[in-house]
């Protein structure tokens, strides 16, 4: 089982260094797309699933204002993964492919 989360914002995404706007003025920037505004607290929603040969668990959705960290991972979202991966596998063994992410990475102390 292959993991991921991501934030999903009202803002959507936009990537300085990548979105590049060509225009001869300001005025032609503008109407091409070229001021994006930002909220400084945009609304937002985490969500998390994992991927498998056989199927996709169901969405893990955060509540609100909660962020993946040690202690959400350890509680949460391992013991979902491992129900989800029983539902897609049955009686089969099973691989878990951690994402990474710093949460993912806090040990049990």
């Amino acid at each position: 089982m292959f993991t991921d989360d991501k934030i999903f914002t009202r803002n959507g995404y936009f990537n300085p260094k990548n979105d590049v706007v060509w225009a001869n003025n300001r005025n032609d920037e503008n109407e091409h797309g070229g001021i994006h505004e930002r909220e400084k607290y945009p609304v937002s929603i985490m969500v998390a699933l994992g991927a498998t040969w056989n199927g996709i668990t169901f969405h893990f959705f955060f509540q609100r204002g909660e962020r993946l960290n040690g202690k959400t991972y350890l509680d949460e979202l391992l013991p979902f993964y491992k129900m989800g991966g029983d539902r897609l596998f049955g009686h089969q063994n099973w691989g878990f492919q951690q994402d990474g992410t710093s949460g993912s990475q806090i040990r049990p102390s």
